[in-house]
């Protein structure tokens, strides 16, 4: 089930990639394309399916450079499953790229459904108010200081606005300081599958449980209809997966995250929404 739900989970991102923007196949995967975004990495990647159809790391670059280079931008970001992802890690650092991975950790079910956070109320937000506080968040965490740039921020959020259509249902769990959203999670589902994901807490509100409390109600929400899928995405070298794995998320699998610039950015830092 592990390796069954690891490569759900990783359709389930390609096809949430795949309903927005413009989307290219070929034999060794997918490219999904928002050029009028191009500060945003999450939205202008190649991804690397199985073995890549046997593709060398200097092939899978020549497409990105075909792809992302092609419509001017500054960045390669591929995305590699672990067939391929082993077999091109050390070629690819080689050509230049920066080597990161995502933990995708698969939630059992509902026998493990995690508890409230006693005295933190978490609320379901609007889109609008998620924005705003995601507004901040890219203004002023030290954490994202490719934020500071207006084209940047301004492509970041407008990710967040219109990723996850194509019949994916949303919701927004939140915690609020007065009328302020300071904390948040979103949850997808789509058919029997869900995904926890975008998880943030602004830095002056950190240390409360608000991070904990948001991705909890998210998970009972999903768990409520009983998904044969629910999973949520961290970063391999942070701290979040200890959190998720305290409420219930067990590590399935990683997707190997390769980036690297053409020329100098404009700004500084990833892209990443």
């Amino acid at each position: 089930m592990t390796r069954d739900g690891l490569q759900r989970a990783f359709a389930f991102e390609r096809a949430m990639h795949g309903a927005v923007g413009r989307t290219i196949t070929g034999a060794w995967g997918q490219a999904f394309l928002s050029p009028e975004l191009d500060r945003c990495y999450d939205r202008n990647l190649l991804w690397a399916v199985d073995d890549a159809g046997g593709l060398s790391a200097a092939q899978l670059d020549g497409h990105a450079e075909r792809l992302l280079g092609g419509h001017d931008m500054a960045h390669r970001r591929l995305l590699l499953e672990p067939p391929v992802e082993e077999r091109l890690h050390d070629r690819l650092v080689g050509l230049g790229y920066d080597a990161s991975r995502h933990v995708f950790q698969l939630h059992p079910g509902r026998a493990a459904t995690p508890a409230a956070v006693e005295g933190v109320e978490v609320v379901e937000a609007g889109i609008e108010d998620v924005l705003a506080a995601n507004d901040r968040y890219l203004q002023t965490d030290r954490d994202t200081p490719y934020g500071r740039d207006a084209r940047t921020r301004r492509h970041l959020l407008e990710h967040h606005r219109s990723y996850g259509p194509g019949g994916a249902q949303e919701r927004r769990f939140a915690v609020r300081d007065g009328d302020d959203v300071v904390a948040w999670a979103r949850l997808w589902k789509r058919g029997d599958e869900a995904q926890v994901e975008d998880v943030v807490c602004l830095a002056e509100h950190r240390g409360r449980g608000y991070g904990r409390a948001v991705v909890a109600a998210a998970t009972r929400a999903a768990l409520a209809d009983d998904p044969e899928l629910l999973f949520i995405v961290a970063d391999a070298s942070d701290w979040p997966q200890e959190l998720y794995a305290r409420l219930g998320y067990a590590t399935a699998g990683e997707l190997g995250v390769y980036l690297r610039f053409a020329r100098m950015p404009q700004a500084s830092g990833p892209g990443a929404a």
